[in-house]
């Protein structure tokens, strides 16, 4: 079993739920990132801000540093979602092995898109296991990119499903839509159908952490 906590809580650059314009960016996207304690880990997923940044949401969340987190997993290989590859020192670096393939076969494609990234970043990540560590099963959730993938997991509130940009946030959610810029929306709305049932909570990927009863 684990514990969780929020490390950022996420926002997109625009949100269709609140009549803002799919061609207009309103503000610089953040992801949410989250901090998953048990079996002896220290997990941070989706790391979404600086070094600085990152350290002072573990202190203020749990009392930790950056060099306590013994494992890093991006949910997804876009850039707000790995901002820093070098903030956690003893980590290893775990990304969906679809996602890694395509960043080593179609980096200049994807520096096109994100020309913050940087191929440090890739060289960090590992691909992800079935199992990231006991009790921590990794789900594929394809859609907003072919290797996007959550991680359901046991915690006090029952099962948790970390989503990622399979599900952005509670609205879109409950609506079954897609984010507007993705690799498959049809598949990604399949992707969100799929999730039914499967979590009594999700923590989205711009988004505040949500009870799915109460979103379904």
């Amino acid at each position: 079993m684990y514990t969780w906590h929020i490390l950022t809580i996420g926002h997109l650059s625009r949100n269709k739920f609140w009549g803002e314009r799919n061609d207009t960016a309103y503000r610089a996207p953040l992801a949410t990132s989250a901090l998953l304690l048990g079996e002896g880990q220290v997990i941070v997923t989706d790391p979404s801000l600086p070094a600085a940044g990152m350290r002072a949401a573990l202190l203020d969340a749990a009392g930790l540093a950056p060099e306590d987190v013994t494992l890093v997993f991006s949910t997804h290989n876009h850039l707000d979602h790995h901002v820093d590859p070098l903030c956690f020192p003893n980590a290893r670096w775990f990304l969906p092995q679809v996602d890694l393939t395509y960043l080593h076969e179609h980096w200049d494609e994807h520096k096109r898109s994100f020309p913050g990234d940087d191929w440090e970043t890739v060289q960090r990540c590992e691909p992800a296991p079935e199992e990231l560590a006991p009790g921590l099963k990794l789900l594929p959730l394809p859609g907003h990119t072919a290797g996007t993938s959550g991680l359901l997991f046991c915690a006090p509130e029952g099962r948790v499903l970390l989503t990622g940009d399979a599900v952005m946030t509670r609205e879109f959610y409950k609506a079954g839509e897609p984010y507007f810029f993705g690799w498959d929306n049809d598949q990604a709305r399949q992707t969100i159908l799929s999730l039914r049932g499967q979590a009594d909570v999700i923590i989205p990927g711009h988004g505040e952490a949500f009870l799915t009863r109460a979103w379904e």
